[in-house]
């Protein structure tokens, strides 16, 4: 089943996340049988009564930002953002977190693709930037992730974040010489703070350690999940 999320939103506005079964793999990118993933994606539009297909983007591990009108499954972006009329913004992940925005009058929604390495390089910035508004009206929730015991880095993962002052034992834990345990979800809260988004919903979900999604660090050769917000209206 589609997993139920536990995140108020404004009238007109709602999110979803896919699981490994319901509808199954949605990227195309993993030698996939394409039939079988334009099957799935077609599944998830009847399943969500979706006003309009979702927007694939090549996602890269980048900090580009498109808007929904723009995205294309040949655009490189790493986040997709709307503004107006009916628009379904949709990320792919397997370990990386994803995040889903809203604004609190329902005007606005992004979904973002978020690895260590789009974190660093400021996705959750540049996306924030397209919304109008002051900061603390954005909701955001932070999807499905591989977990703090799950995500072990080197040094040069944390030796990234020392300049966004994010870094300390509650994001980085300590494990081994010259390694140790991210949590993802806590270096975006923070950088989310930062920016002054406060209104963060944690999933509190392991891609890992729970066989409802896919995760790359569990299974290399594997599909890909889907984490949606979309506007009716």
């Amino acid at each position: 089943m589609l997993y139920p999320l536990s995140w108020s939103l404004p009238v007109g506005v709602q999110a979803a996340v896919t699981s490994v079964t319901t509808p199954g793999n949605l990227a195309a990118h993993v030698q996939a049988e394409p039939s079988t993933v334009i099957r799935n994606r077609r599944q998830l539009i009847r399943q969500l009564d979706l006003p309009v297909a979702p927007r694939w983007l090549n996602q890269i591990h980048s900090n580009q930002v498109v808007h929904f009108n723009d995205a294309r499954p040949t655009v490189t972006a790493d986040a997709i953002y709307a503004d107006h009329g009916p628009a379904v913004c949709a990320v792919l992940t397997a370990d990386c977190l994803p995040i889903l925005l809203c604004s609190t009058d329902g005007e606005q929604i992004a979904a973002i693709h978020a690895g260590w390495r789009g974190l660093a390089q400021g996705i959750i910035q540049q996306t924030l930037q397209r919304f109008h508004g002051p900061r603390e009206r954005i909701l955001a929730y932070l999807g499905p992730a591989i977990s703090v015991a799950a995500f072990e880095v080197g040094d040069d993962v944390r030796d990234a974040f020392l300049s966004f002052q994010v870094v300390d034992s509650i994001t980085f834990r300590p494990h081994k010489l010259g390694k140790w345990h991210a949590d993802i979800c806590q270096i975006a809260a923070r950088l989310l703070a930062h920016e002054g988004c406060h209104q963060v919903t944690f999933s509190h979900l392991c891609t890992f350690q729970d066989l409802r999604w896919y995760s790359y660090r569990r299974q290399a050769e594997c599909g890909r999940f889907a984490s949606l917000i979309w506007k009716n209206n």
